[in-house]
């Protein structure tokens, strides 16, 4: 039986996804196809192996399909018992880089020709060979993934939402890969609500939801916690840049989002939570930076926590705000 390695690779959403690749053992190029022959006919699980070359680097494949077809006519064995394993291998199968989303290797599976549409596909790490991924596997997981999406699944910004976001804090965390998460709250959105109506309201949600997405590296993560609340993920610390862009398209859109009258005035007008006529200033954004170094945070609770505090303190500065928290040696666990 072929042996078993679970990788992580992305979602288009930046999700952390779990494959589990065969490793076969793979095939030379100088191996003679008669021997691959062979080791067809003693292991009948197989259905393709792996070819390398000296550096380990993935070169083809050869499937079971090939082989048959190979050395399914008379007196084949005899013609081709002095040639290698070109005659027999797929040169150019699909390979694909650990650092790929997995939508990517699906369409990428989907558009091949008929003939190859089961062949299993190869991936590697910094060029080398890690082991392939069954088509079977491949289906199953992009099954799994799509049905724990569509339950978790914000409606309205068709972003993952919270039960998504807390796996992929913990997944990161796992990991022990640093990464920093954002923490994004819309201010006066309620306001905004009750003056223009909630079929305009939620294209202010949905617009946001693009604006993060738009900015976003891949290998990043945006999610939607509900109502107005997003959680942005991005791998590293390199935050700063990401906010930057983004607020720049913010600031710049949000005005239009106001009919003319409003914009001239520069506000709207609506009740407090007291009932009283109050001026609110047009929407802004709170965000609260949680840096996450290795180590620091034993699960997503304790980084929920620090992100609402740190949240809480950006929401009380007037117009669009940052607020990074610093203290996490205060916070490492021993």
């Amino acid at each position: 039986m072929p042996k078993h390695q679970t990788i992580q690779i992305s979602s288009a959403h930046g999700q952390s996804i779990s494959l589990q690749l065969e490793i076969s053992q793979a095939i030379t190029l100088d191996m003679y196809a008669t021997d691959v022959l062979e080791k067809f006919a003693k292991q009948e699980d197989i259905i393709a192996l792996p070819v390398v070359n000296r550096k380990q680097k993935a070169v083809g494949l050869v499937t079971r399909r090939k082989v048959l077809a190979v050395f399914s006519h008379t007196f084949s064995r005899e013609l081709n018992r002095n040639k290698q394993v070109d005659i027999i291998m797929e040169s150019k199968p699909l390979i694909f880089d650990s650092h790929i989303d997995l939508e990517s290797v699906s369409k990428a599976v989907t558009q091949r020709k008929t003939a190859h549409a089961f062949d299993p596909v190869i991936f590697t790490h910094h060029g080398k060979y890690m082991g392939i991924l069954s088509i079977i596997t491949l289906l199953k997981t992009m099954t799994q993934v799509h049905v724990k999406n569509a339950l978790d699944c914000n409606p309205l910004s068709q972003l993952p939402g919270n039960n998504c976001i807390n796996h992929e804090i913990d997944q990161r965390l796992k990991a022990q890969e640093p990464f920093t998460l954002i923490y994004a709250d819309l201010d006066s959105f309620k306001a905004y609500n009750d003056h223009y109506g909630y079929e305009r309201g939620d294209h202010i949600i949905q617009w946001v939801a693009k604006l993060f997405k738009q900015h976003i590296q891949k290998g990043d993560f945006v999610g939607h916690v509900g109502g107005d609340d997003f959680v942005i993920i991005l791998k590293g610390d390199t935050w700063q840049a990401y906010i930057d862009k983004f607020m720049d398209d913010f600031t710049q859109g949000i005005p239009d989002l106001y009919k003319k009258k409003d914009r001239k005035l520069g506000y709207i007008l609506g009740e407090n939570r007291q009932g009283q006529t109050t001026k609110f200033p047009f929407i802004s954004l709170s965000l609260a930076v949680i840096p996450c170094p290795k180590n620091a945070y034993p699960s997503h609770v304790c980084v929920a926590e620090v992100a609402s505090e740190i949240k809480h303190l950006a929401k009380q500065q007037e117009g669009n705000s940052v607020v990074v928290n610093r203290r996490q040696q205060q916070i490492r666990t021993s």
